[in-house]
């Protein structure tokens, strides 16, 4: 019971930052493009993925399922399988029209997003575990006195 309250938080934790983040990148674009409101559909499909989203980060980015694999390889596990659910998405729901360029801003749109956020992460854990690193140092020099 435990482990699985421990693997829902953290799907839920993704997921909701995830959901937060559409949202913000929806209000943005739709900004851009004079959008007023939301469509009720589109609320649940961005539950849907983020959802999905906070299962893959789950998957890929923990050590409960994939025991020992290399950043990149992670990455890999997490973003291919992203994609491949954006794009049934993107069909499913008619998100835009079917053209070459809209495919190739769809894909370039979701490298830029992905890229973005995988930079913050990679700057908050630097700075994160320069914190505990600090706080570390800093409790074993009192440790040792």
């Amino acid at each position: 019971m435990k482990k699985t309250l421990e693997i829902s938080v953290a799907m839920k934790s993704i997921a909701a930052m995830v959901l937060a983040g559409q949202i913000f990148l929806y209000l943005l674009i739709g900004s851009i493009f004079g959008l007023s409101s939301m469509d009720f559909s589109l609320i649940w499909q961005a539950i849907a993925i983020a959802a999905i989203t906070g299962i893959l980060h789950y998957i890929a980015f923990t050590e409960s399922v994939i025991k020992k694999m290399r950043y990149a390889a992670r990455l890999a596990v997490f973003s291919i399988p992203l994609y491949a659910i954006l794009v049934t998405f993107a069909i499913v729901f008619n998100w835009f029209s079917f053209t070459i360029v809209a495919w190739l801003l769809f894909t370039l749109f979701l490298l830029i997003v992905f890229g973005a956020f995988t930079a913050a992460v990679e700057i908050y854990t630097k700075v994160t575990g320069k914190k505990y690193n600090e706080s570390l140092a800093a409790y074993n020099r009192k440790s040792a006195m």
